[in-house]
């Protein structure tokens, strides 16, 4: 399965080693470029590409990026993928270190 990672941080990362180890071709991408994911990929044997190419040819796209980012990717990043194309989002949302208050719990 082609999968790409939006995101190259602990949840990114994480996903991208276990995906390919277990023989999927996993494509990763961040804001700053593919330049700067050669630490991650040498580990996790995913492929650095920019952001704005994630989803060509992917079966799956998985965002793992704080969930204040999601307003600042691409615009139609998502808009040319086929309809039965899996779109997951780990809703990466860290309040107390990162992202700050959100909406209260219903708890």
């Amino acid at each position: 399965m082609r999968i790409g990672i939006i995101g190259a941080g602990n949840m990114g990362a994480t996903l991208a080693a276990q995906l390919t180890q277990l023989g999927h071709q996993v494509a990763i991408a961040n804001s700053r470029g593919p330049q700067t994911l050669t630490g991650v990929a040498a580990p996790t044997g995913a492929t650095p590409v920019p952001i704005t190419q994630i989803a060509a040819k992917a079966d799956v796209v998985i965002a793992a990026i704080p969930e204040k980012s999601i307003p600042e990717l691409p615009a139609g990043l998502l808009s040319a993928l086929p309809e039965d194309t899996v779109v997951i989002d780990t809703g990466n949302y860290v309040p107390e270190l990162r992202d700050g208050p959100g909406v209260p719990s219903a708890a």
